[in-house]
């Protein structure tokens, strides 16, 4: 897995005036980032944990896997879109288990079978959620970049006959450590989401389009006594 990337002053305060800049570094130090117990394995340490593995070299190789060998390059949701044919990106959505889900299932289960006073890397968590990736125990649904941030917005239904691997395989391993709400999520997905009514709805949304646009710009109530678009 790689390492948190330098960050480099230089690119980020470029103007002359040298302007004071203060970063807050939320990465782990990799020398120190070992967990114990199941509750250290907090939000920010799972938002490390997705960052590590998307940034991954066995992550891109994956995805290209999935590209290059099991043809996965047209949209689920807008199949007459290729990338073969059209030059788009195509981005892999997890699904219905979000990479968050997955990686705070795989870190408490590793976690909760530890040894007493053993230890296990970030690195090691990192590596177990890539393994269930290769074991294709994880839902993922091709998505052009745009279905992508709708289906995150939750502006479109994703039918769940559109993922590819193997879920139910990784829920059945990982059932202890996968929140209720989560587990309730997926059976209401799995029981309407291929519904004619979801069709609908993914129709509509995805025949809506702006035909015109108004930007209104407001002055500050300080430098203007009247309120009036500008």
């Amino acid at each position: 897995m790689n390492g948190p990337k330098d960050i480099n002053v230089d690119d980020i305060v470029k103007n002359e005036t040298r302007e004071k800049v203060e970063i807050d570094i939320t990465e782990f130090d990799n020398t120190s980032a070992y967990l114990e117990l199941p509750e250290e394995l907090d939000d920010k340490t799972i938002g490390y944990l997705e960052r590590e593995i998307r940034s991954s070299v066995e992550y891109r190789n994956y995805i290209n896997y999935l590209k290059n060998e099991l043809d996965l390059t047209k949209c689920s949701l807008m199949p007459g879109i290729d990338i073969n044919e059209n030059p788009v990106s195509l981005e892999f959505h997890h699904y219905p288990l979000t990479l968050f889900e997955i990686t705070k299932a795989v870190g408490l289960k590793i976690l909760n079978n530890l040894a007493p006073g053993e230890k296990v890397s970030c690195f090691d968590i990192s590596e177990r959620v890539m393994e269930e990736h290769y074991k294709n125990n994880i839902g993922l649904v091709p998505l052009t970049k745009t279905m992508h941030e709708m289906a995150h917005n939750r502006s479109i239904i994703i039918p769940i006959s559109k993922v590819n691997g193997n879920y139910k395989e990784f829920n059945r391993i990982y059932d202890e450590y996968i929140d209720e709400d989560v587990k309730d999520r997926i059976v209401d997905l799995e029981m309407s989401s291929d519904s004619d009514e979801s069709k609908e709805y993914n129709s509509a949304k995805l025949k809506k389009k702006i035909i015109d646009y108004k930007i209104n710009y407001y002055r500050d109530e300080e430098d203007s006594d009247d309120d009036k678009a500008i």
